[in-house]
C-alpha cells in the first residue's frame, strides 16, 4: 500500500474508535469458498456486523438520512485526505468506517452532487496511477452504491477480488500475444493502444478495457457506455466498475447490470437472501449479512442471483453488435462563397477566402484546406465545426441563411471563383441529421425509424440507379460512384415548344451530395438534438428496404393530399411495385379519412421544423395567378415570350390528380411543360406546393366563370405538398401517433417491400460492381 495512504489509514485508526474496532473485526470474518460458473468466490460473515433478516433499509430511510459523505454531516474525528481530478473536481479520500477489505477506502466528491461517472471515469484513472497498490471502483446509483445522492469512489487493496485477478492474468496474456483462443477474453473493439474486451465467463455484461493511455482509455469507456441502454428514469446504464495500474497499462472492468436486487431479497421463501450485490459481490466477494444464510447459500443459489441481476444475452449481445459495427464515409456539399467564416469547436472564428484561384488563410495561400475530427468516445460523432452563413431552402419559399453545427471533417476547395465547404461523414450520422433536418427532431420514435430506413436507402439506392449502366472501372469507392451516378441521372427532353423535364439530383463533381431539398435536407447537428432521433438511428442501424433482391428507390415528400403518386408522374416512364398510387388511409376506408388530412398542432409541430410550420395551408392550398405576371415568369426562367397567359390545359395527370404535362396557351406562343417540378417551378417565384391542381378563371369578385367568361385572374386549387411518391411524411406521423410500428408504415407507403439488415460496402460491389 502506498505509504502515504498506509499513513493515513493508520493515524485515522488511532484516533477513531468506531473505526479501529470495526477494522479489527475483520480478522474475525467468516469466509467460505464455492465454485459459481467457473469461478471460485468468497462468501464473507462478519459477525461484527451481523443483522436479522428483517432489517431493510428503504428508499424513505435514504432519503431522511443525513448525507454522510458531506462534510458538515461527518464525525468530527474523521479525517480527511485531499486528491484533485480532471476539470477542477476535488475530491476528500476518508477511510471507510465500515470496511469489508482492509484499508478500505471512500474516494467522495467534495461537493454534493449525485452519484454519476459521466466526466469522471478520467479521475477514476487519475486516481489509480497515483496510488498503484489499490484498486478503485464505482457502484452505479441503482448498483450497490451505498450513498446514492453522493459521488464517491471505493479503494481497496489490489487482488482483493477473485474476478480482478483472474481478468488481471487474462489481460496479461493476450497482451504478450499468446494464443487467446481458447480464453474467455474476446476482442471487441480497439482505439489507439487502447482494447476492449468482452469477458465471456463467469456471467453475461461484463466487458474490460486495456489501455496504456489515459485518452485512449476514455473513448473506448465512452463508446461502451454509448452502446448500452438507460433504463427509464436512470440517468446511466446501470454498471459497476473496477480500474487498476498494473505498471504499464490501465485496466478497467465495466460489468452491466438490469437491477439492483434479484427477487430473493424480497423473498419469504426457502430462497430469501438479505443481499444488495454492489462492486465487490459481483467481483467474487459476496457479503453475508446474515449467519443462517451464510451457510445455507450454494452456488446455484449465487449463479441464479447473478442472472437475474446482470444484462440478459440479448441485451449484450445487443451492445457488442453496437461497438462493433461501421459505417461508410460520404461528402456532403454544404455552402459556397468567395469568404467562407467557420469556427473549429474550442478554437474560434477563423476565415477562409477565395485569393488567385487558391485559399487565402491566417496569412498563407492553400490548394486546400482539410481539419479533421477528433475521434469520436460516442456511438454517433460529436460537434466538430461551425459554419457561418449557411443558406438554405435555396430557390424555395422558406431561403435564408443560418449557422450551423457539424460532425465529421471540413474540407474546404477553390472551385473557380467560389470556395466550397465540404463535410466528410459517417452515412449514419449524416442520416442522423437528415432526419432531424427533414422534420423536427421530436418526432415520434416510430415515425424517426421509418425515415431513418427510407433515408438509408435513398442513398444505397443512388449507387445501384441502373441495371443498365456500364460502370467505368476507375470508379472504385463509394464518393466516386455517387457522383458518376449523379452526371447520370437528370433528364431533359426540348422538343420544338414542348418543354419536358425531370430532375432526381444535381450534377454533384466536388462532392457525393448537397445538403439542400433536392437531394435531402442535411443541416448539420443543428437540428438534431433529440435523443430520440439517435435511438432511431441506432434502432435501424444498416436497415434498408427492397424488393425482389434490389434496393428500393425510396422517395417521400410532406404531404400526399389524400393519395399517393407513381413514379412515371415525376420521373422516367417506369413503374415500381412497391411505389403505387394509393390512398393514404386505412385499408377499406375513403380518402376524407387520409391520414395526411390533419391540422393537431401537436403532430405537426413533431413532423415540421419552424421554417416548414410557416406552410399551414398543405393539404389543400390556394395560389392566385395574374396572367401578365405569369408570362413574365415564364420569360425569366425559360426564355420564352408567350405573352398574357390565355389558359393552362393539363394534358396528363397521375391518379393522384397531379399534372405531369401542362399546355400553357399565351397571346403569342403555346407551350407544353413537364413534367411534375418543372410544373410546379414555371408558374411559382419558388415552387407551387405541388402539381395537383384544378384550375379555374375568376372575375374581379372572385367568382369562378370559366376560361370564356370575363376572367382576369387564375386561381389554382391544389393538393399536397411535394411529389406525393412514397412515403408521405405527415401521414406517417400520424399513423405513427396511432400507435402503427415502423415496420407498419412502411409497409403502407412501400407495398411489396421488405426490410432487410445489410452491409453498406458489400451490397455495393455485390450489384454494382
Amino acid at each position: 500500500m502506498n505509504k502515504s495512504i498506509r499513513r493515513f489509514v493508520q493515524e485515522q485508526l488511532s484516533t477513531w474508535t468506531l473505526a479501529a474496532e470495526n477494522f479489527k473485526a475483520l480478522a474475525e470474518v467468516h469466509v467460505r469458498e464455492i465454485e459459481v460458473n467457473g469461478l471460485t468466490v468468497r462468501l464473507q460473515f462478519n459477525p461484527a456486523r451481523m443483522i436479522s433478516s428483517a432489517a431493510k433499509l428503504t428508499k424513505e430511510d435514504i432519503a431522511r438520512r443525513k448525507c454522510f459523505l458531506c462534510r458538515e454531516n461527518r464525525p468530527s474525528v474523521q479525517m480527511s485526505m485531499p486528491f484533485e481530478g480532471s476539470q477542477g473536481h476535488s475530491y476528500d479520500i476518508l477511510v471507510n468506517p465500515y470496511p469489508i477489505f482492509p484499508d478500505h477506502l471512500v474516494v467522495a466528491k467534495s461537493s454534493h452532487q449525485d452519484q454519476a461517472i459521466s466526466g469522471r471515469y478520467g479521475d477514476m484513472l487519475m486516481l489509480v496511477r497515483r496510488y498503484p497498490e489499490c484498486t478503485f471502483y464505482y457502484n452505479g446509483p441503482c448498483c450497490g452504491a451505498s450513498a446514492p445522492d453522493h459521488h464517491h469512489f471505493q479503494g481497496v487493496p489490489r487482488n482483493a477480488m477473485p474476478l480482478e485477478t483472474r481478468i488481471d492474468a487474462l489481460c496479461s496474456q493476450a497482451g504478450q500475444g499468446l494464443d487467446t483462443d481458447d480464453i474467455p477474453l474476446k476482442k471487441v473493439a480497439s482505439h489507439g493502444d487502447a482494447v476492449l474486451y468482452h469477458f465471456d465467463s463467469f456471467s453475461t455484461g461484463i466487458f474490460v478495457i486495456s489501455s496504456r493511455s489515459e485518452s485512449s482509455a476514455a473513448i473506448l469507456f465512452g463508446r461502451l457506455m454509448d452502446a448500452a441502454e438507460i433504463p427509464d428514469g436512470d440517468i446511466e446504464p446501470r454498471i459497476n466498475l473496477f480500474s487498476w495500474w498494473t505498471g504499464e497499462e490501465y485496466r478497467t472492468i465495466v460489468y452491466f447490470r438490469r437491477c439492483h436486487r434479484s427477487h430473493h431479497y424480497f423473498s419469504t421463501g426457502e430462497d430469501h437472501l438479505t443481499m444488495s450485490p454492489g462492486c465487490a459481490d459481483m467481483a467474487g466477494v459476496f457479503i453475508v449479512p446474515v449467519e443462517d444464510e451464510f451457510h445455507k447459500i450454494t452456488p446455484e443459489l449465487i449463479s441464479d442471483m447473478i442472472e437475474e441481476i446482470t444484462v440478459p444475452e440479448e441485451e449484450q449481445q445487443c451492445i457488442i453488435c453496437r461497438l462493433k459495427r461501421s459505417q461508410p464515409s460520404i461528402a456532403v456539399g454544404i455552402m459556397s462563397a468567395e469568404d467562407i467564416e467557420f469556427e473549429i469547436i474550442g478554437e474560434g472564428v477563423k476565415k477562409a477566402s477565395l485569393r488567385d484561384g487558391q485559399i487565402e488563410y491566417e496569412g498563407s495561400l492553400h490548394k486546400e484546406l482539410y481539419f479533421q475530427a477528433p475521434p469520436s468516445d460516442s456511438l454517433f460523432a460529436k460537434p466538430s465545426f461551425v459554419l457561418h452563413g449557411v443558406t438554405i431552402g435555396v430557390k424555395f419559399h422558406w431561403e435564408r441563411q443560418e449557422n450551423q453545427t457539424f460532425a465529421g471533417d471540413l474540407r474546404i476547395i477553390a472551385d473557380g471563383s467560389r470556395l466550397m465547404a465540404i463535410n466528410i461523414i459517417g452515412v449514419e450520422d449524416y442520416l442522423l441529421s437528415v432526419i432531424s433536418s427533414e422534420m423536427s427532431a421530436t418526432a415520434s420514435e416510430e415515425f424517426l425509424k421509418a425515415h431513418a430506413v427510407i433515408s438509408r436507402s435513398w442513398v444505397m439506392a443512388r449507387m445501384t440507379a441502373s441495371d443498365t449502366l456500364e460502370v467505368p472501372v476507375e470508379i472504385d469507392n463509394l464518393p466516386r460512384l455517387i457522383t458518376w451516378l449523379y452526371a447520370t441521372r437528370d433528364v431533359a427532353i426540348y422538343t420544338g415548344d414542348e418543354y419536358m423535364k425531370w430532375y432526381d439530383h444535381d450534377d454533384h463533381k466536388l462532392f457525393d451530395v448537397c445538403a439542400d431539398d433536392h437531394c435531402q435536407r442535411y443541416q448539420g447537428l443543428s437540428r438534431a438534438t433529440g435523443e430520440t432521433v439517435r435511438k432511431a438511428i441506432d434502432a435501424t442501424w444498416g436497415q434498408v428496404l427492397m424488393h425482389d433482391g434490389s434496393l428500393c428507390d425510396a422517395r417521400f415528400s410532406k404531404c400526399c393530399g389524400g393519395r399517393m403518386e407513381a413514379f412515371s408522374t415525376c420521373w422516367q416512364d417506369r413503374e415500381y411495385p412497391y411505389l403505387q398510387p394509393l390512398p393514404d388511409a386505412p385499408e377499406h376506408a375513403s380518402e376524407s379519412k387520409c391520414f395526411c388530412n390533419t391540422r393537431d398542432k401537436d403532430i405537426l409541430g413533431q413532423v415540421l421544423n419552424n421554417y416548414d410550420q410557416e406552410t399551414t395551408d398543405f393539404y389543400r392550398w390556394t395560389e392566385i395567378l395574374d396572367p401578365v405576371k405569369a408570362a413574365a415568369l415564364i420569360e425569366r426562367k425559360f426564355g420564352v415570350m408567350t405573352g398574357r397567359v390565355k389558359s393552362l390545359e393539363p394534358l396528363e395527370r397521375g391518379l393522384s390528380g397531379r399534372i405531369s404535362k401542362l399546355r400553357i396557351v399565351g397571346e403569342l406562343k403555346t407551350i407544353t411543360v413537364g413534367k411534375e417540378l418543372e410544373i410546379r417551378r414555371i408558374l411559382s417565384d419558388s415552387h407551387l406546393k405541388s402539381s395537383a391542381f384544378e384550375v379555374e378563371y375568376i372575375n374581379d369578385a372572385g367568382q369562378a366563370v370559366g376560361n370564356d367568361g370575363e376572367w382576369t385572374l387564375i386561381r389554382l386549387k391544389g393538393r399536397g405538398w411535394g411529389h406525393g411518391v412514397g412515403l408521405c411524411q405527415i401521414g406517417a406521423a400520424v399513423m405513427a401517433s396511432r400507435g402503427y410500428t415502423y415496420k407498419e408504415i412502411l409497409r403502407h407507403y412501400y407495398p411489396e417491400s421488405e426490410i432487410c439488415f445489410e452491409n453498406f460496402l458489400l451490397l455495393w460491389r455485390n450489384n454494382v460492381l
